[in-house]
């Protein structure tokens, strides 16, 4: 079924394609559900979408905003060579840009667009008190991260045949710490990854690979693993430090608190003005004939 808008009709051919671009991303939102559910989902999303564009467009319209042609024209080249040059126009996927003129449509209708959404969101930005309001109450969000510093010594399995002598030779390693010799030097002299005696520097959730991560993490300040497998071999770990995270003083992340508290305002001075729009219009379902 096809959408009308005041006199303007959305096709059910672009409500469908509209879902097709969105599908992925409302599947993100919605794991495990079956594709039926997040596929009228994607339709709920997609019409809602369309009727908001089609609004703005009517608005744009009637406020008549002045064309900048040099504008129009730059916008085109690169539209031409973002999409292949003199073949861009057969190989885009855009059903609705299919000639020069289509493309000069869309690119007016989109600096419409952005004209009306620069009118109709302007508003004070947040004063300092408002900033530092938002930093107390989410230290959270300028908090760094817990980091390790580490070393390990690593013994490659080459062959699967190799892997109950490399799991003997590691424990021996193991063993010889465990009596008091120096990780680094044990690194250096047995490790097949003795590069800058085994030190792995400072790293976080994320940088290792999970098995390796998750031992590390588990360890002590100057404790060493039991052997870890990954896909590398065996390892041996010494963590050497834990690094509490910090928070970021206000000073360093005030600008881009404001700048977050301002946009944030500006999108919900600009909903209220397309709810405003929405509540005036005449919105209805109707087959594509009507």
């Amino acid at each position: 079924m096809a959408i009308k808008v005041n006199e303007h009709i959305i096709p059910d051919w672009a409500i469908e394609r509209q879902a097709e671009a969105l599908f992925e991303n409302v599947a993100k939102g919605m794991p495990g559900k079956p594709r039926e559910v997040v596929w009228l989902a994607a339709m709920d999303v997609a019409k809602d979408r369309l009727i908001d564009q089609t609004i703005m467009a009517e608005e744009s319209k009637r406020r008549d905003f002045p064309v900048d042609e040099a504008e129009v024209k730059r916008e085109t080249k690169r539209w031409m060579k973002q999409n292949g040059g003199k073949n861009a126009f057969a190989q885009a996927n855009k059903p609705t840009i299919r000639n020069a003129e289509d493309l000069r449509r869309e690119i007016i209708s989109q600096r419409h667009f952005n004209q009306l959404l620069e009118e109709e969101s302007a508003c004070e930005p947040p004063t300092d008190q408002e900033v530092r309001d938002y930093y107390e109450q989410r230290p959270d969000l300028f908090r760094g991260e817990i980091t390790l510093h580490a070393s390990h010594i690593l013994k490659r399995i080459e062959k699967p045949e190799d892997e109950s002598s490399v799991e003997e030779g590691i424990r021996e390693i193991a063993e010889r710490i465990d009596s008091g010799e120096d990780f680094s030097v044990l690194a250096a002299e047995c490790s097949d990854s003795p590069e800058q005696d085994g030190d792995l520097g400072t790293f976080g959730r994320g940088r290792m690979v999970p098995a390796f991560e998750k031992a590390a993490f588990a360890l002590k300040e100057g404790e060493v693993s039991e052997p870890v497998r990954t896909e590398f071999g065996l390892h041996l770990i010494k963590l050497h430090a834990r690094n509490e995270p910090e928070t970021a003083p206000l000073d360093e992340v005030k600008e881009q608190v404001l700048s977050f508290l301002h946009e944030r305002r500006k999108d919900g001075v600009f909903d209220s003005f397309l709810d405003g729009l929405k509540e005036k219009a005449t919105i209805e379902t109707v087959t594509e004939d009507a």
